[in-house]
C-alpha cells in the first residue's frame, strides 16, 4: 500500500467539512488516524469522542464481552457499533473503529493486519488489509493504516469512493434500522411462544428444542433474535444479515428488547423457552436497573401481571446437568416456570462449542 502522508491533512480537512459527527475507537494501531483528524482545525465538527482501549480488559469492557479475537473484522464491527451508540448519546451520527496487529518489538506469529469498520443507523461497512511481514516497519504500517482509515471515513461521509481493501457492506431494511435506532421494538413473526437466543450459530439442538416445546405446549414457537443483549455486544447489520440467513422468514422475530420485561411489554402475554442458565440470570438483581432485589421482584411481578411464563430446559455445565429444580429462584419467579426434566429432554450442544470447532452442527 502507498503511504501518502502529505495527503493526510487534506483528507482530514475534507472530513471536517463534511456533514457527520461521530465517535472513533482504535486498538492495536490506528492512532495515526486520530492524530491526523485532531491536528487539523475544525476537528470538533467531526470528532465527538475518541478512545484507545489498548489493554485486553479495556477492550472487553468497552465491547461488553470478551472478543474471540482482539484483531478481527468482527471485533472492529463490535467496536464501531459501540462507537455509534455512544455517538448517538452525544448527538452524533456514526461510529468508526480500527483493530490492528502491527509490527512491534517482538516477532508475531500471525499476519500483520488491520480491520476497520464504520457504523451508522443503516449501514455496517468493513475493511480488512494484510501487511507484508518481511521487512515490516511499524511506522510504515501505521502510515498505510492511517491512509486507509481516513479514506474509509471520508467515503462513508460521501467524499470519494470507498477503499477496496477487503471491503464489505451490509445495509439494513428500514425496519431493522428502526430497531437499531430504538424507534421500533420488534419486527417479524409473532407467536404465543418465543424462543430467545443469539443463535450464533443456529444448530440442531435449537431445532429439536423448538419442536419439543411446540409438542409440549401445543402452540407455535417462534425464534427471537434480539439486537441488544445485556451480556453481549449489540448486533450490527452484518451480524443481523448473517444470523437471519439461518431461518425461514416466517419463523423468526427480530427485536430490540434486551430484558425479558421489555420483551413482555412489547409482545404481551407469551411463554418464553429458556435454559436454566437464562432463568438463573433473570433471578440475579444485577441485571435490573436499580441492581437490587426490589427491582427484580417488581419486574417479576409485572411479568406475572402481563401473563408471561417460562418453559425451562436443563443445561449441561462443567459440574453436570442442571435442571430447573437445581436453580435457586425467588418463589414468585419459580411460580412462572415449568421445568423439563433430564429424562424428558437432554441435548448437549452449544453454539460456543460449535464456533470453537469451526462447524455449524453436530453432524
Amino acid at each position: 500500500m502507498s503511504e501518502p502522508v502529505g495527503e493526510f491533512p487534506r483528507v482530514a480537512r475534507a472530513i471536517h467539512a463534511a456533514s457527520g459527527r461521530g465517535v472513533l475507537y482504535v486498538t492495536g494501531g490506528g492512532a495515526g488516524m486520530l492524530a491526523a483528524l485532531l491536528s487539523e482545525p475544525g476537528a470538533s465538527a467531526t470528532v465527538l469522542e475518541a478512545g484507545i482501549p489498548y489493554a485486553e480488559q479495556a477492550l472487553e469492557e468497552l465491547i461488553g464481552a470478551r472478543p474471540e479475537q482482539s484483531c478481527s473484522a468482527a471485533t472492529a464491527r463490535d467496536l464501531a457499533m459501540r462507537a455509534f451508540l455512544r455517538a448517538r448519546q452525544l448527538g452524533g451520527e456514526f461510529g468508526f473503529a480500527v483493530t490492528a496487529s502491527l509490527a512491534t518489538t517482538v516477532p508475531k506469529r500471525g499476519a500483520h493486519r488491520a480491520h476497520l469498520a464504520f457504523q451508522d443507523g443503516g449501514r455496517t461497512r468493513t475493511w480488512s488489509v494484510e501487511f507484508a511481514k518481511e521487512g515490516a516497519v511499524r511506522e510504515r504500517e501505521e502510515a498505510a493504516l492511517t491512509d486507509l482509515a481516513l479514506r474509509a471515513v471520508a467515503a462513508s461521509l460521501g467524499i470519494g469512493e470507498a477503499p477496496l481493501d477487503g471491503y464489505q457492506e451490509a445495509t439494513g431494511t428500514a425496519e431493522q434500522t428502526a430497531l437499531i435506532l430504538g424507534t421500533q421494538t420488534h419486527v417479524g413473526a409473532s407467536a404465543p411462544v418465543i424462543f430467545p437466543g443469539a443463535f450464533n450459530p443456529l444448530h440442531d439442538g435449537h431445532r429439536i428444542m423448538q419442536a419439543d416445546a411446540e409438542r409440549r405446549l401445543g402452540q407455535r414457537v417462534a425464534y427471537e433474535l434480539c439486537l441488544a443483549n445485556v451480556d453481549k455486544p449489540p448486533l450490527n447489520h452484518h451480524d443481523i444479515a448473517s444470523r437471519l440467513r439461518q431461518f425461514h422468514p416466517d419463523e423468526v422475530l427480530l427485536t430490540s428488547t434486551p430484558t425479558f420485561l421489555a420483551k413482555a411489554r412489547a409482545l404481551g402475554p407469551v411463554t418464553f423457552v429458556v435454559g436454566t442458565d437464562t432463568i438463573a440470570r433473570i433471578a440475579k438483581p444485577r441485571y435490573y436497573e436499580a441492581g437490587n432485589t426490589a427491582a427484580r421482584d417488581a419486574a417479576v411481578a409485572e411479568l406475572a401481571t402481563i401473563g408471561c411464563r417460562f418453559l425451562v430446559y436443563g443445561r449441561t455445565t462443567p459440574e453436570g446437568f442442571t435442571a430447573l429444580q437445581d436453580v435457586p429462584l425467588p418463589r414468585a419467579l419459580r411460580e412462572l416456570c415449568t421445568g423439563v426434566t433430564e429424562e424428558d429432554f437432554r441435548m448437549d450442544i452449544s453454539s460456543s462449542d460449535l464456533r470453537a470447532q469451526g462447524r455449524r452442527s453436530p453432524g
